[in-house]
């Protein structure tokens, strides 16, 4: 069980990386959380909620994040990502994951921010560039830390 987690931790933050890197999340590692969710199913996982459970979660975040995907308000590395991520969750604890998520992802947002404004505030090229709103914020690591948050605290 520890393995099975260390290995979740280790995708999501690889995950993590490369969106704060190059503002893409490779399809691999989304199919890894899916794999891994899959392998840790049969392994015997202490999973709190049926697998259907589990699954319709999957399908509704997958859903939505298309949806927020269309008009584009999210990633398609973020939709996959988070999507991948609920699979991990019963519908009984989607709330929780969606909370840990959205915190994470307001301290990320907030963090940005500053630093961008600071930057800018510092360095007046910077204004020629279009300015600190209309550059991307890297939501994996949201996802990811809401994601490592919740299992950690689902799964003790």
């Amino acid at each position: 069980m520890i393995a099975i987690k260390a290995i979740y931790v280790a995708i999501l933050a690889l995950a993590a990386y490369s969106d704060a890197r190059r503002f893409t999340i490779p399809n691999l590692y989304p199919l890894f959380l899916l794999l891994l969710g899959g392998i840790a199913w049969f392994a015997g996982f202490p999973f709190v909620a049926p697998l259907w459970s589990h699954l319709l979660h999957f399908g509704i975040a997958l859903g939505i994040g298309m949806l927020l995907f269309h008009f584009g308000w999210f990633g398609g590395g973020d939709v996959k990502l988070y999507a991948a991520v609920a699979w991990w969750f019963g519908l009984s604890n989607g709330w929780l994951l969606l909370l840990a998520v959205s915190l994470s992802g307001a301290v990320v947002v907030v963090l940005v921010v500053f630093l961008r404004l600071m930057s800018t505030l510092l360095d007046s090229a910077d204004r020629t560039k279009g300015g600190f709103r209309t550059r991307r914020i890297a939501y994996g690591l949201a996802i990811a830390t809401g994601g490592i948050g919740s299992l950690l605290w689902t799964y003790p």
